[in-house]
C-alpha cells in the first residue's frame, strides 16, 4: 500500500527499500533501475544510506546485464558472482536475494542482503518477488506522473515566455522574486511542498499583467485613479489565466492574494493577517523590496538601506513581521 501511494520514481524506490528491509529482516537492500538513455544501472535508493547520498551509476553494458536480469523469478546471488555483475557493495561477504523486473522497457532489480547467520526460505523469495511486482506497477504509475509533470512544466515555461514578451522588467522582476522568496521560505522553515507552491506563485505573481496595456505598465508619470484601478485587476486576471491548469489550483490562490496587506488594506479581497497564504505574504514583501531597489520609468531606485528601512517601518501594517524579519536575515547573508 505504501509503495502504491508513492508518486515520484525516487519516492517509490525509497519505500521499496524500506519494505524490503522490514519484510525480510535484511541488513541492507537497494533498488536499481536501468537508465533509458545509457542502459546503465542506476542505484535509486538503498539502506543503509548516508544522508545526501547521490544515486550510484553502475556502467554495465546491457548485453552483460541480460543473463542476470532477464528472469521472471527471484533468485540468489553468491559472493563469488559480485565482480561479474557489479552488485551493490553493501554486503560483499554474503549472499543476496535478487528480484528482477521490467518496467517501461527497462530492467530493474531489488537486491536484499542475507545475513550470514540466517537462511532465506522459499517464503522470503516469494515475498521479494511479490514486492518486485508491486514495484513494477508503482514505477509505471510514477513514470507516467513524472511525464505529466514535465508536460506541466513546459506549460509553465511557455507562460513565463509570454510574460517576458509583454514586459521585460516584469519577467526579470519575477525571476529575482522567485529566487529570494525561496530563500525567505527556507529561512522560515517551510517544507518542500510549500516551497514548490511558493516558487510557482512567485514566478506567476504578476502573470495577470499580460492583460494590462503597456501604456499603463510603462507610464513614466503617476497613475490616475482609473489607471490604478486597472492595475489592481491583475491578480484576478492572473488567477483567470492559470485556471485551466489543474496542477496550479493552489498556486492560483497565491497569485490572487499576493497584493493583500497584513493590516487588511490590500486588494482584491482585503484579507488580513493569517488569512493571507504564507506564500503570498512572502511574495508581497520580496516584490516590494525589489520594486523599491529597481529603476522604473516613473522613478529612480532607492538605495538598499532606504528600502530596508521602509520594510521595517511597514512591518506589522503592510507586511507580515515574521516575513520581514526573515527577508532581512536573507539580505544580510553574504551568499544571498
Amino acid at each position: 500500500r505504501e509503495v502504491a501511494a508513492a508518486e515520484g520514481v525516487v519516492e517509490v524506490a525509497e519505500r521499496v527499500v524500506a519494505g524490503s528491509v522490514r519484510l525480510l529482516s535484511s541488513t541492507s537492500a537497494s533498488l536499481w533501475l536501468q537508465d533509458a538513455a545509457t542502459g546503465d544501472l542506476a542505484r535509486l535508493a538503498g539502506h543503509p544510506d548516508e544522508p545526501g547520498d547521490e544515486p550510484r551509476i553502475v556502467a554495465i553494458p546491457a548485453k552483460h546485464l541480460e543473463p542476470w536480469l532477464d528472469r521472471t523469478e527471484p533468485y540468489f546471488v553468491e559472493a563469488g558472482d559480485y565482480a561479474a555483475i557489479a552488485a551493490p557493495p553493501e554486503n560483499t561477504s554474503g549472499r543476496f536475494a535478487v528480484a528482477p523486473f521490467a518496467v517501461a522497457g527497462r530492467w530493474g532489480v531489488i537486491a536484499a542482503a542475507i545475513p550470514s547467520a540466517s537462511l532465506f526460505a522459499d517464503r522470503e523469495l516469494e515475498l521479494l518477488g511479490g514486492l518486485a511486482q508491486q514495484t513494477k506497477l508503482a514505477l509505471q504509475s510514477a513514470v507516467g506522473y513524472e511525464t505529466l509533470e514535465r508536460t506541466f512544466l513546459a506549460t509553465v515555461e511557455a507562460l513565463a515566455g509570454a510574460l517576458e514578451a509583454n514586459d521585460e522588467y516584469t519577467s526579470a522582476h519575477a525571476r529575482w522574486i522567485t529566487d529570494f522568496a525561496l530563500k525567505v521560505g527556507a529561512e522560515l522553515g517551510l517544507d518542500a511542498k510549500v516551497l514548490k507552491r511558493l516558487e510557482l506563485g512567485a514566478l506567476f505573481h504578476d502573470i495577470g499583467k499580460i492583460g494590462i496595456s503597456s501604456t499603463i505598465l510603462l507610464k513614466p508619470g503617476p497613475l490616475t485613479p482609473q489607471e490604478r484601478g486597472v492595475i489592481e485587476t491583475h491578480p484576478l486576471l492572473g488567477e483567470r489565466i492559470l485556471k485551466p491548469i489543474e496542477q496550479l489550483e493552489e498556486v492560483r490562490k497565491i497569485v490572487r492574494s499576493c497584493h493583500e496587506r497584513w493590516d487588511g488594506e490590500g486588494y482584491p479581497d482585503r484579507l488580513s493577517g493569517n488569512e493571507i497564504p504564507i506564500e503570498a505574504r512572502i511574495v508581497f514583501a520580496c516584490d516590494a523590496f525589489h520594486a523599491m531597489t529597481t529603476d522604473r520609468p516613473y522613478r529612480p531606485a532607492l538605495s538598499v538601506l532606504k528600502a530596508r528601512r521602509r520594510l521595517e517601518e511597514a512591518s506589522g501594517s503592510q507586511f507580515d513581521p515574521a516575513v520581514v524579519d526573515a527577508l532581512l536575515r536573507v539580505l544580510d547573508d553574504p551568499s544571498a
